[in-house]
């Protein structure tokens, strides 16, 4: 190890890597509500009849209706109420105390959503922290619940301060925590395929603005996998206008149950599609103070920039890990026009960098005038908040960058080593880097 000081870190996951319960009036969990749970044939043994009914009579007869009940009684324990407060007794199932006192289990599923184990091997499992949250909680609760967990982080280790690594949705509740409590316990951030612009996805999800022709894409970004799949299936049978009608009753459910009751999604809107939305859905009286919360993050959100640079001349390094050049899911109106990690725009990832549509290159003239192109020429990292310190992975999926071995090293120098400052600092770890997934080249 590196002759410096050993900082412990908290890892801030991302959307689909804290698992949330219900829990009943003695604390013991009930239910899994996070990740969402769907049983397929359960699922096809309840609309079964309702949908022999409409088949028989060729119209809708109620099948829509009892398939958003289901949808609602599904998603009901991430809902919120209008002020953007869970309806259920909910929260994460937390880890509050080091890697190394967690069970088995528990290794087994923290190593899975964030592959430290290198790191681990460096600083050492007591100093690794798992903090997990409600990704659909408002921004500001899950900060002060951060600020309590570094506290005890620190209080466990006896350092001053902690090194954070946010992931994904992660980045978002990290901003939120540097405006509630500022960097006072902070020694490094390490960002990876952070969410810290919004991204376009959630913007046109949230905003309706989306491609409906195929209905089975918006199930699979909505559901995912056999799900979509069956309901695509049956949708295929339907009568003519009801595969429409039904996309759009579900979107709607899903936005009104969901998205547009949650300040994590609100959080993730990138900032020119917040306003108009917000003035829309949020201006009755009822949701004055989830807005308030909401016009709050939107704030924290347009100086984040300003924030961090000054976070890095007080010494805070900040390194951020980006992707580019894989498009958005097809439901995305003008989705091949972002350069992304195919869920998060480079620009919101990397705090700035400009990228062409995917398949061009920037021209001279879009160019910075001391330019940092990528090895195609689509991507001028100039443009970034911290060009010295940002990594770009050329078409690595958002999920995946978990699997780059060249990823995970660069993350556990950052957070081991604190003579590992930016991207000259190791010449084989070069700014622009290739996509890889050590899970290809693993029997």
């Amino acid at each position: 190890m590196p002759n410096n000081q050993v900082f412990p870190v908290v890892i801030v996951p991302g959307i689909g890597q804290s698992k949330v319960a219900e829990f009943n009036a003695a604390g013991e969990p009930v239910r899994t509500v996070w990740p969402l749970q769907f049983d397929k044939d359960k699922l096809l043994d309840r609309m079964k009849a309702p949908f022999m009914k409409m088949m028989l009579f060729r119209r809708d007869m109620g099948f829509t209706q009892a398939l958003l009940d289901v949808l609602r009684e599904t998603v009901s324990g991430i809902s919120a109420d209008d002020n953007g407060n869970m309806k259920e007794n909910v929260r994460a199932v937390t880890y509050r105390k080091p890697v190394s006192e967690c069970t088995p289990d528990e290794k087994r599923y923290i190593y899975k959503m964030a592959p430290m184990q290198g790191l681990a091997e460096e600083i050492g499992e007591d100093n690794i922290f798992f903090f997990s949250y409600n990704s659909f909680d408002k921004p500001y609760n899950v900060a002060s619940q951060l600020n309590d967990f570094i506290a005890m982080a620190k209080e466990r280790t006896g350092s001053q301060k902690v090194s954070l690594l946010p992931l994904s949705l992660g980045g978002a509740m990290v901003t939120a925590y540097l405006d509630a409590y500022g960097e006072a316990d902070v020694h490094r951030i390490v960002y990876i395929v952070p969410a810290l612009q919004g991204t376009r996805l959630i913007g046109d999800v949230m905003a309706k603005d989306l491609e409906l022709s195929d209905p089975g894409r918006l199930l699979e970004a909505l559901v995912g996998g056999s799900t979509a799949e069956a309901i695509s299936k049956l949708m295929s049978m339907m009568p003519s206008g009801m595969p429409e009608k039904l996309t759009n009753a579900l979107l709607d459910a899903g936005l009104d149950e969901v998205f547009y009751r949650s300040g994590a999604m609100w959080a993730c809107l990138p900032p020119d599609r917040y306003a108009p939305l917000a003035d829309k859905v949020l201006a009755d009286k009822k949701h004055a103070a989830f807005r308030a919360e909401t016009d709050r993050y939107r704030s924290a959100q347009a100086g984040l920039k300003d924030t961090l640079l000054r976070l890095k001349e007080n010494g805070i390094d900040i390194f951020i890990l980006a992707c580019y050049g894989k498009t958005l899911p097809e439901i995305c109106k003008g989705a091949k026009d972002v350069s992304s990690d195919g869920v998060i725009d480079v620009y919101s990832a990397s705090l700035g960098a400009k990228a062409a549509p995917l398949g061009a290159v920037l021209t001279a003239d879009e160019a910075g005038p001391l330019p940092l192109l990528s090895p195609d020429g689509s991507l001028d990292a100039s443009f970034g908040a911290f060009p010295d310190s940002t990594w770009y992975f050329y078409n690595q999926y958002h999920d995946s960058i978990a699997y780059n071995d060249n990823a995970l090293l660069i993350a556990k120098k950052a957070l081991s080593d604190d003579s590992f400052t930016d991207v000259a600092s190791d010449p084989a770890l070069g700014r622009f880097q290739d996509r890889q997934d050590n899970r290809e080249t693993q029997g």
